[in-house]
């Protein structure tokens, strides 16, 4: 017959077994990359999550930043590893600065943060700057080491009273240059008394 002190021992025993046992399968299940909302956390050193924002970094100013509801990591949801493409969905607004200002807002339909380059391809673009000009296009690359956005394909928008159609665009932010490029049509409008 077992003792009161040893039936003890042995219900402690079991229980600590299992609660091992429990902490080794929870440790060592994989685990979705989820940010929560409010929180922050710092994923590189360019690139910041913060509440609902996420903001890219050169040289120390900030580049652009982005109000997002979703972001994805396909890579993590396979091997449990963060990925070198972050998918960002449900986006509210976009803007893009330029010595501490906003140079333009932009709203896209989906974005893509590449964590190596520090890329961001951005898909279903419009920007607005905030004197009323515009441009579209469905996709457009901010390339960090050039510091250039980049539409691939064609672009329309308006400039002033200058409507435009290319079939590229490559717009340098440092320069605050664009270039149209390929099958450039203008038209512009003049105002008359």
């Amino acid at each position: 017959m077992i003792s009161g002190n040893k039936k003890w021992l042995i219900f402690l025993l079991v229980v600590l077994i299992i609660a091992l046992g429990a902490g080794i399968f929870w440790y060592f299940q994989p685990r979705d990359f989820v940010l929560p909302i409010g929180e922050e956390e710092e994923i590189s050193f360019h690139f910041r999550l913060a509440g609902n924002e996420v903001v890219g970094w050169s040289r120390g100013e900030m580049v652009w930043r982005i109000k997002v509801q979703t972001i994805v990591d396909p890579e993590r949801e396979r091997s449990g590893k963060m990925g070198e493409r972050l998918i960002l969905k449900d986006i509210e607004e976009g803007y893009f600065y330029r010595d501490g200002e906003v140079f333009f807002t932009f709203s896209v339909e989906e974005a893509h943060y590449h964590t190596r380059s520090e890329d961001l391809n951005l898909f279903g673009f419009r920007m607005e700057t905030p004197g009323g000009d515009w441009m579209e296009s469905d996709e457009m690359i901010y390339i960090k080491a050039d510091e250039i956005l980049r539409s691939p394909g064609q672009v329309i928008g308006k400039v002033g009273r200058t409507d435009i159609e290319a079939e590229r665009m490559i717009v340098l932010l440092e320069e605050n240059e664009i270039i149209f490029e390929g099958g450039v049509e203008m038209i512009h409008r003049l105002e008359v008394e």
